[in-house]
């Protein structure tokens, strides 16, 4: 007979139905059998019927009970050992390292399996039942414990994935497919001689469809709790006709983790599904107008006081060990009807500090108005400009000259892990920066479980959670220009998976700070070059959030580009979220209907 094998991995605990089709012939009588880790503990549940021939009570366990919510699955059908026992029926389980691992195994490992990987003398586990499959299982833990590993993940995916190939490999008659879990990772092995097909799929949110329907299985994932969950399977058969599933090459190993393929035998880290659509930011939407003085030059740089003590001779030279990008931004309102008065706030000016040198800087503004240079709150420098005279166009032009240079890399003086501890003058410090935006209880704690599966599938590691963050949404999240508008909220954003820039900058940052993590709103300009897909990005102003890390300070993460803070990236301003750092703003007080925008950035580097 022929089993089906199922494997799931959810980014938080969910619920899912299971309904197991009737059997036919042989496969009548199977059996079958249903793991998981309630509430994502360390012990597992195992239910088994060794002789299902009919729906039973413990079958419509798996249908109806929604109260099994757990991040890890497996399941076992329609292939029953010879002996219809519970000791003989897949999954198995046990104990080792303060957690229960689950195995299960479709196919035949030959009888000499015992004679040519034998246990020894007095095994630390010993089967229960007389399966080929429970005696590899046991093997398998011998080894591990042999290592002195407390979990797959601290075995090594080489050496566990060679482990299984010589399981697969015992004799010549040998084949079949292998699931392990420990409760964190499911390891998946397809069958070295190709004999059992093994398929995978990743389904990210929104999901077209909520019930899969298979051969053997029907999968059901519409609890309104679970809709935003994103799921990895791995079957022997498709469960339905996604186009997205992919087949296991014969002897690959996959392991999910937390609703992500995190590693292949075939290539390494397994890859993940491309992002639905190109990355392409736009300028956060700009608040009424900008301005400056008449016609309007303000001082250029040269003319401006040294800031920070570097003269202009000392910061030239620095170019030689970074990059000198020339931005470009023309932003241009139109009315229809005049606007009589108005007054307006520009942050168009870079940032000048350790990490970036503003070379030149240069701002025109018409029509003619009274501007005042200051400093907000955050340390942005803004330019406050006020028009008393009627006028139907307002142009901004702002032209820098800025030498980036690149972040050292990260490396703390100490592994920082989460959650991170603040002594009470930095919390009073950070706290604009620690508050996750006013929205529903309810929303808060379904963005905190989508927060916590990147700090679980990183083992509460700060640095790879923050990665892992930033490359998920560039992944998982569609760009879409229109789709958001400025007050759409981080909920929205993570139901609907698609936005723009400014959308995946608050998502970031919401995430961040649910996890006690400080972060902030950046605003400026991103050079793509020739190494990015999409060229409208630098034409465009740009948004990405900043993290404060344990002693290293404020560090970029661009979940737009899936990328970190770089010589790519130039900083203008700052604030706890877009209306503390937005270029432009302003009161229209008489006048101004009818307004149109047309905004455009050009950035260029000059030859390296």
């Amino acid at each position: 007979m022929t089993s089906h094998l199922l494997a799931m991995s959810f980014d938080a605990a969910a619920s899912p139905s299971i309904t197991l089709m009737a059997g036919k012939g042989k496969d009548a009588s199977a059996g079958w059998g249903f793991a998981w880790y309630p509430m994502d503990d360390a012990a597992a549940t195992v239910v088994k019927d060794p002789n299902a021939t009919h729906e039973t009570p413990l079958t419509r366990v798996l249908r109806d009970w929604d109260r099994f919510r757990s991040s890890v699955f497996i399941c076992h059908t329609h292939g029953a050992a010879k002996r219809v026992t519970q000791q003989d029926t897949h999954p198995f389980q046990r104990a080792w390292a303060g957690r229960d691992w689950i195995f299960a195994h479709s196919g035949e490992l030959g009888r000499d399996l015992q004679e040519k990987l034998p246990l020894g003398e007095s095994p630390a586990f010993e089967p229960v039942g007389r399966t080929d499959s429970e005696h590899a299982f046991c093997w398998l833990l011998g080894r591990i414990r042999e290592v002195g590993a407390r979990s797959l993940g601290a075995v090594g995916w080489e050496r566990l994935h060679g482990w299984l190939m010589e399981l697969d490999a015992v004799s010549p008659t040998s084949h079949g497919n292998f699931v392990l879990s420990d409760g964190h990772d499911v390891v998946a092995h397809r069958d070295a001689r190709g004999q059992h097909p093994f398929f995978r799929i990743r389904r990210v949110p929104p999901h077209e469809r909520f019930v899969l329907v298979g051969e053997k299985v029907v999968l059901d994932l519409s609890s309104p709790y679970d809709v935003n969950r994103t799921v990895t399977i791995v079957s022997r058969t498709p469960l339905d006709d996604d186009p997205g599933w992919q087949e296991l090459t014969p002897g690959e190993m996959v392991v999910m983790r937390r609703g992500v393929f995190t590693y292949s035998s075939v290539g390494g880290a397994a890859p993940e599904a491309s992002r639905p659509s190109a990355p392409a930011p736009a300028e956060p939407p700009a608040s009424p107008p900008d301005a400056s003085t008449r016609r309007g030059q303000v001082p250029a740089a040269s003319e401006q006081p040294r800031l920070l003590g570097v003269p202009r001779a000392a910061a030239v030279k620095k170019a030689r060990d970074g990059r000198i990008l020339t931005v470009e931004h023309e932003t241009i309102y139109r009315y229809e009807e005049a606007v009589e008065l108005s007054t307006h706030v520009f942050r168009l000016h870079p940032v000048h500090d350790l990490g970036q040198d503003v070379l030149d800087y240069r701002l025109e503004i018409s029509p003619p108005g009274a501007a005042r240079r200051a400093e907000d709150v955050f340390g942005n420098q803004m330019l406050q400009y006020k028009i008393e005279r009627p006028y139907e166009e307002l142009w901004i032009r702002a032209r820098s000259r800025v030498h980036v240079r690149e972040h050292d890399p990260i490396a703390p003086l100490k592994r920082a892990t989460l959650p991170l501890v603040w002594m009470p003058w930095q919390r009073q410090m950070m706290t604009p920066y620690l508050l996750p935006p006013e929205l529903p209880e309810t929303q808060l704690h379904e963005l905190s479980e989508y927060a916590m599966s990147f700090a679980l599938r990183n083992d509460y590691d700060l640095v790879e959670t923050l990665r892992d963050m930033n490359q998920s949404i560039f992944r998982d999240f569609a760009y879409v220009q229109g789709a958001t508008q400025i007050e759409t909220s981080p909920f929205v954003v993570f139901i609907e998976r698609r936005g723009v820039c400014q959308d995946f900058a608050n998502l970031f940052i919401c995430l961040c700070r649910l996890l006690n993590v400080p972060a902030r709103y950046r605003v400026g300009y991103i050079f793509t070059g020739a190494s990015y897909d999409n060229q409208i990005q630098s034409e465009a102003s740009h948004a990405w959030a900043e993290v404060y890390l344990p002693n290293v300070g404020w560090r970029g993460y661009d979940p737009t580009n899936g990328i970190m803070g770089g010589r790519d990236h130039v900083r203008v301003a700052h604030g706890r979220n877009y209306r503390d750092a937005t270029p432009t703003s302003g009161t229209l007080f008489r006048g101004g209907k009818g307004e149109r925008l047309e905004a455009k950035v050009r950035v260029e580097v000059e030859d390296e």
